[in-house]
């Protein structure tokens, strides 16, 4: 398996949907195209920052769960999908 560099990291556990994604986008409009972000969150965030990255634009490269906790390494988009909303929380 091939180790993935992140550009930044970001820690977002024990933060209630939707402050990881806030927290996220807040990340990301500070960081160039192509660049690579660690997060760390609780296991209960999992899907809503997942649909997040999704419906923004931005590419998972992995997803790994360790106990109660994740990590999740997404590759920026060039060009974000702003028009989608920041709130995910709930959504099935």
């Amino acid at each position: 398996m091939v180790e993935v560099q992140a550009t930044a990291q970001l820690d977002v556990r024990g933060k209630k949907c939707p402050e990881p994604n806030m927290m996220i986008k807040s990340k990301l409009d500070t960081m160039n195209s192509g660049d690579i972000l660690e997060v760390i969150g609780d296991m209960e965030n999992k899907r809503s920052i997942e649909r997040f990255i999704k419906m923004r634009g931005h590419e998972t490269i992995s997803v790994t769960e360790e106990g109660d906790k994740f990590r999740l390494f997404l590759k920026k988009a060039e060009k974000e999908r702003g028009d989608r909303p920041v709130g995910t929380c709930g959504l099935k």
